[in-house]
């Protein structure tokens, strides 16, 4: 790591991953040497997945409980109670009276739409790729897509794909984090995205705030999304009125974000409620 150490004019006992994350996409910090670049991207990506999961701590699925008619034997356990409910008033029990639980995972398909245009290089981009390794530790591989958008928009993961979260942190740290912002695009590809879900639990998350400096007014297409969320970053500029808008027109709600260091235990928030 000397030649990276140099890149970055740290000494090379200082030179840590984390680091390396928040100097990947800034100004005057690209890295011309392919090799030196996969270089920086793997130490950078093991340094996210370290924190991401330090803030997630275990990792456990979410279930719930379903309570079903008994199909076969040793599917479940039987429920007394709503057996009984079931078999009450009869003089014979039918077979669908015999009611038995079972836990099973809970899913939750996600699109996660994140602003990577020029205002998010260097350290934003770096702890929006934190949020996104959240995200993808809380939820099975295949329930998560994300999209990145900056003048235009692109799907770097996809639903009902078994990406895992190294992907995920990966796709995101290798954004350049130029341009401008446009929301327009980024629900347009976050629509046609969602429609691939194949699960009724399905949502929109949204990072941005609320200001777009080209495309349409994005508000029609929030409508579209089963449910939307908006991630709302606070700053000087943003449009809060705005992201209100897209959270009331998409059934969902907005989080309010207190800078870009609060991004990831919000994100974590958000994970929790729609697993609940």
């Amino acid at each position: 790591m000397p030649a990276l150490a140099r890149h970055y004019k740290v000494a090379e006992n200082a030179l840590d991953g984390w680091l390396v994350a928040e100097a990947l996409s800034a100004v005057g910090a690209e890295i011309s040497d392919p090799a030196l670049r996969e270089e920086a991207r793997r130490l950078a990506v093991k340094a996210v997945l370290q924190r991401a999961h330090r803030l997630v701590g275990p990792i456990r699925p979410a279930r719930r409980m379903v309570y079903e008619p008994m199909a076969e034997p040793y599917r479940g356990e039987l429920n007394v109670e709503r057996t009984v409910e079931a078999m009450a008033g009869k003089p014979w029990p039918d077979r669908q009276d015999w009611i038995i639980e079972r836990r099973e995972n809970k899913h939750q398909q996600v699109v996660l739409m994140m602003d990577v245009s020029l205002s998010m290089s260097g350290r934003n981009l770096a702890l929006a790729a934190l949020a996104g390794a959240v995200l993808a530790l809380k939820l099975p591989p295949e329930d998560l897509s994300v999209v990145a958008f900056d003048s235009t928009a692109r799907v770097l993961t996809r639903l009902n794909e078994p990406n895992q979260v190294e992907d995920v942190v990966r796709a995101l740290l290798c954004q350049p984090a130029r341009g401008f912002t446009n929301l327009q695009a980024a629900l347009e590809t976050g629509c046609r995205e969602i429609e691939r879900g194949q699960d009724r639990r399905r949502a929109g998350l949204l990072i941005t705030d609320g200001v777009y400096t080209v495309g349409a007014d994005p508000t029609p297409l929030a409508a579209r999304f089963p449910q939307l969320f908006v991630l709302l970053t606070e700053d000087h500029r943003m449009d809060a009125a705005l992201c209100q808008r897209l959270a009331n027109a998409g059934k969902g709600d907005v989080f309010r974000v207190n800078g870009f260091e609060d991004l990831p235990s919000r994100m974590l928030d958000l994970a929790n409620r729609l697993l609940r």
